[in-house]
């Protein structure tokens, strides 16, 4: 399946990762992930002594099709703190799927705190896969998420996340469009949810680790209101729990290569949105597999990538991917899932932050190929 576009957090997720805030802070809906304060650049910078960065992206991959992101943002290290970043993002593609979003992850009191916070609202127009068919959504909504993290020692830190999510899902249809909006058959959802992410963390640079390891774990738990007729009929009230946990490593090849690896393993229980569950496109974020396939309650997934550098001004990246999902923990099979490879151009937007533009193609064991262009590590 060649998706229309992505689901709505999988749009805000590139949205967002056009800001400059990747080594700190990856949210996307309905999380608000906040992977602790990341290992200070080796580089000493004041605020006034940071980086703007500011970068057109035109993408076209599975998750929202064809189009163009706009990132701008501020990257600049606190006294004795490691570094921060404030941004905005806006998208917009072919199809009519729109985004905007603004975010910020402030790392202070010599390390010790972390604050970050995000809001976006799209409109977004894909195909859900449904047992070999194809059904056009409208999905438009609502994000807020706030979070705080705390620094126990160099190495390992917690915090607390609360997000909120207000979104309405309703088919792409001009028969039902047509109708007066308290008429249109949609699904309506108010989610709150609050996680709690405990990270440790030695890698010895946050944009361009070479050297360490970074483990995370986060826990979440989501109340969910689901309405009808513009939210005039309450018409269910659940909740869900979902983790995640995650471990990459970063290994020195020679003067300039470096291998990393990246392991993920998450679970959802039984009552999770389609939107929040642990697909391995979605969950693991693995290139060459969209948000919108292999949607199940579990899943498992590794990659592997070399980057060198060519110059000071460009490097290059070769990649390898696995993963399947099930049901639960005990039934994933790489039937719904499988492998990809593929290989990337990287261009260094800031020296001082080692921050860079990524151009990558991926292609999976369907042969189908994806393009992605972002900024900053896949990891």
């Amino acid at each position: 399946m060649t998706s229309r576009a992505g689901l709505r957090g999988g749009a805000l997720s590139l949205l967002l990762s056009a800001l400059p805030l990747l080594g700190q802070t990856q949210p996307y809906l309905p999380d608000l992930k906040e992977h602790g304060p990341a290992v200070a650049s080796e580089t000493a910078l004041s605020f006034r002594d940071g980086s703007f960065i500011v970068a057109p992206i035109p993408f076209s991959n599975p998750m929202i099709g064809g189009g163009l992101a706009l990132g701008a943002g501020y990257l600049f290290t606190l006294p004795d703190s490691k570094p921060s970043g404030i941004g905005i993002g806006k998208m917009k593609s072919a199809n009519g799927s729109e985004g905007l979003a603004l975010g910020g992850s402030v790392n202070f009191a010599d390390g010790d705190w972390t604050l970050a916070a995000v809001a976006g609202e799209a409109v977004l127009y894909y195909d859900l896969a449904y047992e070999s068919i194809d059904i056009p959504l409208k999905h438009e909504g609502f994000l807020a998420g706030v979070s705080i993290g705390r620094a126990v020692s160099d190495r390992l830190s917690f915090s607390l996340g609360l997000s909120y999510l207000e979104t309405d899902i309703a088919f792409d249809s001009e028969f039902f469009n047509e109708l007066p909006p308290v008429l249109q058959p949609q699904a309506e959802l108010d989610l709150a949810k609050i996680s709690l992410t405990g990270t440790y963390d030695t890698r010895d640079n946050t944009f361009f680790p070479t050297d360490g390891l970074r483990a995370s774990l986060s826990i979440g738990h989501a109340v969910e209101v689901d309405s009808l007729f513009d939210r005039r009929l309450e018409i269910g009230h659940t909740e869900y729990t979902k983790g995640v946990f995650s471990l990459s490593s970063y290994h020195a090849v020679g003067a300039e290569g470096v291998v990393a690896l990246r392991g993920v393993l998450c679970a959802a229980s039984s009552k999770s949105p389609f939107f929040d569950t642990c697909g391995v496109g979605a969950a693991s974020g693995l290139r060459g597999f969209p948000a919108t396939d292999y949607i199940n309650r579990a899943s498992a997934s590794a990659q592997v990538e070399y980057r060198g550098r060519i110059n000071e001004r460009f490097g290059y990246v070769a990649f390898a991917a696995l993963g399947g999902g099930g049901r639960d923990l005990g039934s994933m099979s790489l039937s719904q899932g499988g492998y990809s490879y593929g290989a990337g151009l990287r261009i260094r937007l800031s020296k001082a932050y080692k921050l860079d533009y990524a151009v990558d193609y991926a292609v999976n064991d369907q042969s189908e190929g994806y393009l992605y262009i972002t900024l900053g590590q896949k990891f």
